[in-house]
């Protein structure tokens, strides 16, 4: 009798074993994807939001991205941590950035986005990533949003980063593009479409502060539309993220303020320890609560 308990204890405890291995497994399959809106220099916050994330063990696995969220986005599907992306931007002369064009339809060329992303991907083929990636590009023959995900990465990524009369289209293909956030700045869509991808965040930088009558005047009131019209976009598809952060204090510094890296990096890292205390459920991502079981432990 004493030996059928036993016999009982252990292929009681095998069974357990199995279905906590399944669950284990079942859970690994469930995929994590970030959406990072475009923002011109404001998309430099997204840096902070991926380290602090990181710091508290969620690895996103797919990334979707527009404009500047479509550079960042791709560095780090390459395979470089926010730190160094982060450096890179701390150490890089954006004035050269401002390089003017000849033609009518921009104010300048899209030189120094080319020459910072050959320094940051050592290749140009999108099945070469660490992580899977999907770029939005405005296309301006269909007047539709595109989302690129094979062949050459640079040109897309530019073409999502070619903010309108500020930097030249750019055409693939035969086709004119120019800046994704134009029509959809924060691309959820592919991530959606992704049968393993579970958990969306939705990650956006741009903010509408409460300016006043004399505040918006001239330029000032140009570029308040053109943000309107872009967070517009984002509106609709911040219900389709799971969790959906929004760095609120970049919206206060200007869309070409790249020397203030700092501020941004600091903003984004900021908002996710922020996002964290009121909604502690995104915990539930973290790799850190990943626990295997060994058949040996039991």
């Amino acid at each position: 009798m004493k030996y059928i308990c036993i016999m009982l204890a252990l292929l009681t405890t095998a069974v357990n074993v199995g279905f906590s291995q399944k669950k284990t497994e079942n859970k690994s399959k469930d995929k994590i994807g970030i959406v990072l809106s475009g923002g011109a220099a404001r998309g430099f916050a997204h840096l902070g939001v991926l380290q602090a994330l990181e710091d508290n063990g969620i690895v996103p696995d797919y990334v979707s991205g527009s404009s500047m969220g479509a550079v960042i986005g791709s560095a780090y599907a390459a395979g470089k941590t926010p730190a160094e992306i982060y450096d890179f931007g701390r150490k890089a002369n954006f004035i050269r950035l401002y390089r003017p064009t000849l033609r009518a339809s921009s104010l300048f060329k899209t030189t120094f986005l080319q020459k910072m992303l050959d320094d940051l991907i050592p290749h140009d083929d999108f099945g070469l990533l660490k992580k899977k990636l999907f770029v939005c590009m405005t296309n301006l023959n269909t007047a539709h949003w595109d989302i690129a995900s094979t062949g050459t990465i640079k040109n897309k990524v530019i073409a999502s980063a070619s903010i309108p009369f500020v930097f030249e289209p750019s055409i693939i293909d035969s086709t004119i593009y120019v800046d994704g956030g134009l029509l959809n700045n924060l691309p959820v869509e592919p991530l959606k479409a992704m049968p393993d991808c579970k958990h969306i965040i939705g990650v956006s930088v741009n903010s509408l502060p409460h300016k006043t009558q004399h505040e918006l005047l001239g330029m000032e009131a140009l570029v308040r539309t053109v943000s309107m019209v872009v967070v517009g976009t984002e509106m609709q598809r911040r219900k389709h993220c799971n969790y959906y952060i929004e760095v609120d204090k970049a919206g206060t510094i200007g869309l070409l303020e790249f020397s203030r890296i700092d501020e941004f990096y600091q903003m984004g890292y900021e908002a996710v320890v922020s996002y964290i205390e009121s909604h502690p459920e995104i915990l539930q991502l973290s790799n850190r609560n990943e626990k295997n079981v060994n058949i040996n432990d039991l």
